[in-house]
């Protein structure tokens, strides 16, 4: 039986990128939000939820259109393995935080909403960022 490592010879490349670019991006927009420069931030929050969603769908319908297609699915199994688990942390991270922002009531002055908030975009910016690498090693190993 073979153990973790050989079935996923590469580590995974997007915690450390996403994880920085998230850190920054979150607080920037947490700040902007604090300042109420960020009037409108429910549409966003709605589209957070959307694109978390759609993510989330995909993590877990992908491979088993994959598994029946096996014949072309060859890079698929590797580069999920690699990018599956951000992908997953990313989009339930998204979803949950943006669900979290729609049910409240969003105001400013209050911290613990501002870091909601910047939690949320801190997981989009994950998630997409996996998303990212994701079809990055899809493109690259379709055109070996």
């Amino acid at each position: 039986m073979k153990k973790n490592n050989e079935l996923c010879p590469c580590r995974s490349g997007c915690g450390i990128i996403g994880t920085v670019l998230g850190i920054v991006v979150g607080i920037i927009t947490a700040i902007f939000f604090a300042l109420g420069y960020i009037p409108l931030i429910l549409n966003g929050i709605w589209v957070t939820l959307g694109i978390g969603g759609a993510i989330l769908l995909y993590v877990l319908i992908a491979p088993l259109f994959m598994l029946r297609i096996s014949s072309t699915a060859g890079n698929f199994g590797s580069c999920f393995c690699r990018y599956g688990k951000c992908l997953l942390i990313g989009a339930v991270g998204t979803v949950l935080s943006a669900l979290a922002a729609v049910s409240i009531t969003l105001d400013i002055s209050v911290i613990a909403i501002v870091a909601l908030i910047g939690i949320g975009t801190f997981f989009l910016v994950f998630a997409i960022s996996a998303l990212i690498q994701f079809v990055k090693c899809l493109i690259s190993g379709a055109c070996k």
